[in-house]
């Protein structure tokens, strides 16, 4: 059994220290096989050996970044679920097709061949979306609002909102079950607020209906059934379930333990829909009034003597990219490889083109994607296959390329930033500051994928992949599997190996 110290560092009874190599057992079996493997081998091989836990999967990869050889392997090859980690891959397709300059356009245009002072324009009107997953409520009024700076109240024409008609919005292998939560929001040309809705769910007392709040006044509607009930209740089994039905519209259901109100974020159904009717508020609240309708249309079929008005510009990809990473932001992830794929393509794209996109762009960048399966850009769906050894190489291109390697300083930094900043056993020492990677979590699937800095003061990239994790076993771990690994990497290498040819940067 091992013996965990929750107070201030992981320890093991049998870990390698200076004052106990000669009588540790784990050392007595490095002696046995000094020959055959290196010491760093040796070392990480009785760690693995001793800590491999019997009900799931585990794949390790460590590679020494200065020195540019192999440490250790362990199921490298096997293909595994990559859950988050995957947004890796994402990230150096989206930096090598569109480049860390790229910007989303989002544009206001219109039929008319000059806006003059008048306050009538007899004109239609375009919204040309471009699938930026940042755009804002705040960020389409302030396009809109430079109708009414020119004076304009009223148009004679139509309103457009122009952009790709995507009839897949999730990609194939997301749970169902999860596509009424904000994470696995719909991918669309069409993206306000992230195509989430925020509410809150407040108790009228115990077993009586709740009342619901859509922040904002969103154009969603929500036929709310549930209630709050006494912690005390004998009813165990109490959960609330948000069912999805057209046009944005829902039903929540059941209830919900104790009297704290309840936040909500609820992702929308309907992108085409939501963002028809956003616009047509904010139109009404500019006090612009329209004679014509409000209609989705598809890029080729507009007049292309047409004028830009305004036009708003994202934040650079390289910014998203680092909000993606440290974040594990899943629709900004999504919005990137599609725009990728679109780029590579030269045209509109499904879920399918998209992933083949990611494939062709890492095979020609020289990773090897043979026998894996790519399913999407965030790593949500149950599809994804990918070996420790595909993720390594991801991270090695990184680090040997010194156009992308701004990409492996945007990952989270332990006890620091991002998703490892309060993450259990990566905010204290000796992880605190010494690790930099990307998280991969989900229902059975707990990954972690980047570098460590070693007590020597070298660095290692590495990806530790554990599938087939208990709910029930990770509840009651005193610390998650690949901390305790991680600690007991940071005593490599034992000795002093032999100097190997330097990497070049490219």
């Amino acid at each position: 059994m091992l013996s965990i110290n929750a107070s201030a560092t992981i320890t093991l009874p049998l870990a390698i220290t200076p004052a106990q190599e000669q009588r540790s057992p784990i050392t007595e079996s490095l002696n046995a096989t000094e020959h055959s493997l290196s010491a760093d081998e040796q070392h990480i091989s009785a760690i693995i050996n001793l800590l491999a836990p019997q009900q799931s999967i585990t794949a390790l990869s460590v590679w020494d970044i200065e020195d540019n050889r192999s440490v250790y392997q362990h199921n490298d090859q096997m293909l595994m679920n990559p859950a988050s980690i995957q947004k890796l891959l994402t990230a150096l397709v989206s930096a090598k097709q569109l480049g860390a300059d790229f910007r989303y356009q989002t544009q206001l245009l219109t039929s008319a061949p000059a806006i003059n002072n008048a306050q009538i324009l007899d004109a239609d009107v375009y919204l040309k979306f471009s699938g930026d997953p940042k755009l804002s409520h705040s960020e389409l009024t302030n396009l809109v609002s430079s109708l009414k700076a020119k004076g304009i109240k009223h148009i004679s024409g139509n309103v457009y909102l122009i952009g790709h008609n995507n009839k897949y919005l999730q990609a194939p292998g997301w749970v169902w079950d999860d596509l009424g939560i904000c994470y696995a929001a719909p991918l669309s040309s069409f993206i306000i607020d992230k195509n989430c809705v925020y509410a809150r769910l407040s108790a009228n007392g115990y077993n009586q209906k709740a009342t619901l709040k859509v922040m904002g006044n969103k154009p969603i509607f929500v036929e709310n059934n549930a209630f709050f009930v006494n912690p005390s209740s004998k009813d165990n089994n109490c959960h609330l379930q948000l069912i999805r039905h057209d046009n944005n519209q829902f039903t929540l259901t059941g209830c919900h333990i104790g009297a704290k109100s309840l936040p909500l974020a609820i992702a929308i159904s309907n992108p085409e829909s939501y963002a028809v009717n956003v616009v047509k508020n904010i139109f009404e609240q500019q006090q612009l009034t329209i004679a014509g309708s409000f209609t989705i249309t598809e890029d080729q079929l507009i007049d292309r003597k047409i004028t830009l008005v305004a036009e708003h510009l994202s934040e650079p990809v390289a910014q998203l990219i680092d909000e993606m990473l440290l974040d594990s932001d899943n629709l900004i992830a999504e919005a990137l490889l599609r725009t990728s794929a679109e780029h590579y393509f030269s045209h509109s794209v499904n879920f399918s083109q998209t992933t083949q996109a990611m494939v062709d762009i890492l095979t020609d960048l020289g990773i090897d994607l043979t026998n894996a399966n790519i399913a999407d850009g965030s790593g949500l769906s149950r599809y994804n296959l990918l070996s420790a050894q595909q993720v390594l190489a991801v991270l090695k291109l990184m680090a040997n390329t010194k156009q992308y390697q701004y990409l492996l300083s945007s990952l989270p930094i332990a006890g620091k930033s991002g998703t490892l900043k309060y993450k259990r056993y990566y905010n204290k020492a000796p992880l605190k500051n010494k690790v930099q990677a990307k998280t991969g979590s989900m229902l059975g699937v707990a990954n972690l994928a980047g570098e460590f800095t070693a007590s020597n003061g070298k660095r290692y990239l590495f990806v530790l992949i554990e599938n087939g994790l208990s709910p029930t076993i990770k509840k009651h771990q005193k610390a998650p599997f690949s901390a305790i690994v991680l600690q007991n990497l940071m005593d490599i290498p034992l000795v002093t190996q032999p100097e190997a040819q330097q990497t070049n940067i490219q």
